[in-house]
């Protein structure tokens, strides 16, 4: 997963997952202890408030039977038994009244120790508490009363079996249009899923079009359209893809500013040379014929160095004209099994005196879009740099064929070998460099400059096709293989 698209799409994803899931949790955990939190404080309020009417009732129990007496004191005992659900008990001078019914005999050992504070005992089924208490006279006595819990006596049929603690009836279902979203927790479950993964991908995609953008446009200049610019649509001054755009544009403006600062700079020197060096000749000349000296040996090496001279300017001259001009995509179409056929002509006539030649193999008709000049100069610089490099006896072969390129489209593939010395393997990728030469096979001494590889790789370019290189076995030769997008449509079915 090397795509920076798909590592935002899964980080957002995974944090919003996990950040739902442990706020899910928390929510969980702290609604879980409110609930029980105010389950328990409810529970406590509730015993207090059943103490302290307890409390209440025993002491109005005491006054009764101070005052009216033991039967008062047991009626209202047997009274408050019937309409609070409460026992009442007193414990005076060491007795427990009422004697009946007797009192359980561990309740009453607690309450031989119970003290000014309320015991409270609770068993689920009944409340207990024990208080001592004193009259304003210093008379101490101890309330004891068992407060009986759960629905009163008769209304257990009409209540639902207890289901525990934390059960509750589930909500009734509902019927008719509404019955689907019954199951609320499926449905929100169902519908967070694909609003997260929506957020997800449009966040992911905010991060990662910016970046695309940047590299179509880093593409272009790369291919050689320095005027290719980001623009303003990656965001305002201030946003950092935004600043970052504008640092490119700034970066590829002065890119092309030197580049064609460069360009103009050898199209001038090389035409200002032109002048003198046409001056040096004619002047070479007229010496030659006021010396009479035709046959001189040092006459005739400056006439060779001025040539070579000439030759070197034009070759910059036919660069920079290529890097210069533009092909365009309606111009007519070439054949290009013509043009082969006629280069392979021209370099076999001019290198036959030499032991040499070219041969032409398989010639399959093919028609490209672009320039016939330039087409015409790159394969005719190959073909003569096979031919001079070629040992003597040998022929360089050149063949046309239509095959799939790169991307699956038809490609016309012109393969060039000579059966010269070869090349270094290292040095191989810098073969189309400007001035470039092999130490082996190329130097000052063979007159060339290490520019027709240059001039051929740069018109191939502009035809959009590719230009690569490969030893011979046995590095027996250079295979130059070039590569040109077959025109498509009525156009590329003309006769070649």
């Amino acid at each position: 997963m090397r795509s920076i698209f798909f590592r935002l799409l899964v980080s957002f994803s995974l944090t919003i997952l996990l950040a739902g899931l442990i706020s899910g949790l928390i929510m969980f955990s702290f609604s879980r202890r409110s609930v029980d939190s105010f389950r328990r404080d409810f529970q406590q309020q509730l015993q207090h408030s059943i103490a302290r009417a307890i409390a209440l009732m025993g002491q109005a129990a005491f006054v009764m039977r101070q005052h009216r007496g033991d039967q008062a004191f047991v009626d209202y005992v047997q009274e408050v038994q019937e309409t609070t659900r409460t026992r009442l008990y007193l414990g005076v001078e060491g007795a427990i009244l009422p004697k009946k019914p007797a009192l359980d005999p561990a309740i009453a050992s607690l309450a031989v120790s119970a003290g000014k504070q309320p015991t409270i005992k609770d068993d689920g089924r009944q409340l207990v508490v024990i208080q001592r208490l004193e009259t304003p006279e210093g008379q101490a006595y101890t309330v004891i009363g068992l407060h009986q819990l759960g629905p009163p006596p008769g209304m257990e049929k009409l209540l639902p079996p207890p289901r525990g603690d934390q059960d509750f009836p589930p909500p009734p279902r509902q019927k008719g249009f509404f019955t689907p979203f019954g199951r609320v927790q499926e449905l929100r479950f169902l519908v967070f899923l694909p609003v997260a993964g929506i957020i997800c991908y449009l966040l992911a995609r905010s991060f990662s079009a910016p970046l695309a953008r940047l590299r179509t446009i880093s593409r272009q200049i790369a291919a050689g359209d320095l005027s290719a610019r980001v623009g303003t649509s990656l965001g305002k001054p201030g946003n950092e893809i935004g600043d970052l755009a504008r640092d490119f544009d700034h970066m590829a403006e002065r890119m092309e500013g030197l580049v064609n600062g460069q360009k103009r700079l050898l199209l001038d020197i090389s035409h200002e040379l032109r002048s003198p060096l046409a001056r040096l000749n004619l002047a070479l000349e007229l010496a030659k014929k006021r010396f009479q000296a035709e046959e001189d040996g040092n006459f005739a090496r400056i006439s060779r160095e001025s040539e070579r001279l000439n030759t070197l300017i034009g070759q910059l001259l036919a660069l920079t004209r290529s890097e210069a001009k533009s092909v365009d995509a309606n111009s007519p179409p070439v054949p290009l099994a013509n043009l082969v056929l006629e280069i392979a002509e021209d370099v076999d006539f001019e290198t036959r005196n030499q032991g040499k030649g070219v041969v032409v193999g398989d010639l399959e008709p093919a028609t490209v879009s672009g320039s016939s000049e330039l087409l015409r100069q790159a394969i005719e610089n190959i073909v003569r740099n096979g031919a001079y490099y070629t040992r003597p006896g040998s022929r360089v072969e050149i063949s046309l064929i239509a095959a799939a390129g790169a991307s699956g489209n038809p490609a016309a593939v012109i393969r060039v070998r000579d059966y010269g010395p070869g090349v270094p393997e290292d040095k191989l990728p810098n073969l189309t460099e400007p001035f470039f030469r092999v130490a082996e096979a190329r130097d000052r001494n063979s007159g060339g400059a290490g520019l027709g590889l240059a001039i051929a790789h740069q018109a191939v370019q502009q035809h959009g096709g590719s230009l690569s290189f490969a030893n011979a076995p046995n590095r027996d030769g250079l295979i130059v293989e070039i590569r040109l997008p077959l025109l498509r449509g009525p156009e590329a079915d003309q006769p070649a």
